[in-house]
């Protein structure tokens, strides 16, 4: 009888000096490692954002699935949203006007429900399509960037660069800005088989592009896209 419980005596001190070791206190606090994180979301309030997918404007769709996204970052994670389009109209009298303001709706912060839904109060699609006004004003989310912080930048639009601007070289640039940032692209009811300007934005950002004809379709890339996060 001795014997045996010298034995788990052994076992046990042996247990207790290994669980208080460097070696397993590393291993057990691997999965608990916080990222730095960064979301930006630029969403299309252009005029075209009225028009109607499944009886609901495209606009209010994407702001649907956004929010819900938002709700399902990592807890961690600070978000920043802005609406470009949403000024002026989509006319020549209202050009300058939507070309020129991007509307920043929420800043960078932890995600708060009722302000960040509160945000797009009373805000609707509107005007023009200035992407690379919009990915210049995402480059005010890396002034703040420490190193080492992942920076994801989500455009959601219906359309193409409609005010001269250049988005695929303005991608290319806020890659290599500070922090590591990628842009990926929703392209909203696009035809299938699409090759146009929005693929290479997300090319030049090193980001993916991703085509969504439905709100439900693009529920389903923001909930893939929000679970890498939290790897």
């Amino acid at each position: 009888m001795k014997k045996v419980f010298t034995l788990v005596t052994l076992a046990v001190l042996t247990l207790s000096m290994s669980i208080s070791s460097p070696v397993f206190a590393k291993a057990s606090t691997v999965k608990k490692h916080n990222k730095d994180v960064r979301v930006t979301i630029l969403l299309d309030a252009s005029g075209s954002m009225a028009r109607k997918v499944e009886g609901e404007r495209k606009f209010d769709l994407a702001k649907q699935e956004v929010f819900k996204f938002a709700q399902s970052l990592p807890k961690d994670a600070k978000i920043r949203m802005s609406l470009f389009g949403s000024e002026g109209n989509n006319k020549n009298s209202g050009k300058a006007q939507s070309c020129e303001v991007i509307r920043g709706v929420y800043g960078v912060q932890p995600y708060e429900k009722e302000s960040f839904e509160n945000s797009l109060n009373g805000l609707g699609p509107n005007g023009w399509t200035p992407i690379a006004r919009a990915l210049e004003h995402a480059k005010q989310t890396d002034e703040q960037l420490n190193n080492g912080t992942k920076h994801i930048v989500y455009l959601i639009t219906d359309g193409e660069e409609t005010c001269g601007g250049d988005p695929v070289k303005v991608a290319k640039e806020l890659h290599n800005s500070k922090g590591s940032t990628v842009v990926n692209v929703i392209g909203l009811d696009f035809n299938d088989g699409y090759e146009g300007q929005l693929k290479q934005v997300a090319k030049a950002g090193k980001g993916h592009y991703y085509q969504a004809s439905t709100g439900k379709e693009m529920g389903s890339i923001l909930s893939a896209e929000s679970l890498k996060l939290h790897e």
